[in-house]
């Protein structure tokens, strides 16, 4: 008769992928759990058309794409950050299957619809922010600016450009200048095991003009580092917040963190798109306004897939020197 040995070494080596695979399981069904509920009870899901090709080369506009997805045209340099441009994220299985969380509100544009890329920023490898299948659709020639351990990742997409800045190092690309700076969060691709990647916020500046772009973050006050030579925008996340509160700040937070940096709007991000965390899909933003109060008018781009140019009054004082 045959026996069945048993080999407790082939179990130990074979435990981070059980691990990983009930996590990925998890990860599946609490979306599939959580998501058509709220589908029926939010509100309509639609969003004034984006038109790229318009957008000038003399000023700053953006436009919010959903999660941490903001195309810009920053002066005449074209800019995307985080690209989440499908109906999910999480792990992917080639280009025919991604299990994860989906959208609560449709992409406002297709890959084909974003019109020239010429920079690509990723903040930190989280499957919700370094998405293979949206870096995979958009264009090769883009340079790719990430943070520290993420070539290894971008590269072999087919990107012939790939720059990792560490915290206060910069970059040049088309005129727009890019400095990296910290926050308070953590780069794990898959928690709790694998490699660790870093984690960045960025400084964009160009034609005198700054934006913050700053990654998922708890509170800090690294932000406050800013206010000397204020950012004119600065985009923060807002969700995320229950139980992850140690890693992404609340409203209220972010509020605070947003005033240490001096800058005159806001744009919030990581909020409405996916179902990561517990608060209701809408409550990020409801909270936001409520703590912001009477200077509620500095918070801008409040829809996924709408779009904010900076004022020409600010383009003038800047121009001026005041």
């Amino acid at each position: 008769m045959n026996s069945i040995s048993f080999h407790p070494s082939r179990l130990l080596r074979s435990r981070p992928r059980v691990i990983a695979a009930v996590a990925l399981f998890s990860l599946a069904l609490f979306a599939a759990r959580s998501y058509p509920l709220e589908m029926n009870a939010g509100p309509a899901h639609s969003h004034p058309p984006l038109e790229p090709a318009s957008w000038p080369d003399n000023s700053l506009t953006i436009a919010n794409l959903g999660h941490a997805t903001l195309l810009m045209n920053f002066f005449g340099t074209r800019v995307i950050t985080d690209p989440t441009l499908f109906s999910h994220v999480g792990m992917s299985i080639g280009s025919i299957l991604t299990i994860g969380p989906k959208r609560f509100v449709d992409p406002p544009l297709t890959p084909a619809r974003l019109q020239h890329i010429d920079l690509i920023l990723i903040t930190h490898a989280h499957m919700d922010h370094l998405d293979l299948p949206s870096l995979k659709a958009l264009p090769k020639s883009a340079v790719v600016v990430a943070c520290e351990q993420c070539s290894s990742l971008i590269a072999p997409l087919g990107f012939s450009d790939v720059r990792e800045l560490k915290w206060g190092e910069t970059t040049v690309v088309n005129g727009l200048t890019i400095r990296a700076m910290g926050a308070r969060h953590w780069g794990r691709r898959w928690p709790p095991l694998g490699e660790t990647y870093g984690f960045d916020s960025y400084v964009l500046e160009k034609n005198g003009h700054r934006m913050l772009l700053a990654c998922d973050s708890a509170q800090t006050d690294l932000f406050a580092s800013l206010a000397s030579t204020p950012p004119d925008v600065a985009a923060f996340s807002i969700g995320a917040y229950d139980p992850w509160i140690y890693n992404h700040a609340n409203p209220e937070q972010v509020w605070a963190m947003f005033q240490q940096t001096r800058a005159r709007y806001l744009i919030p991000i990581h909020w409405g798109t996916f179902r990561l965390s517990k608060e209701p899909m809408h409550e990020p933003m409801q909270r936001l306004i409520a703590a912001a109060g009477i200077q509620q008018d500095r918070i801008v781009i409040r829809q996924i897939g709408g779009t904010w140019t900076l004022p020409a009054s600010i383009e003038k004082r800047q121009a001026a020197g005041r």
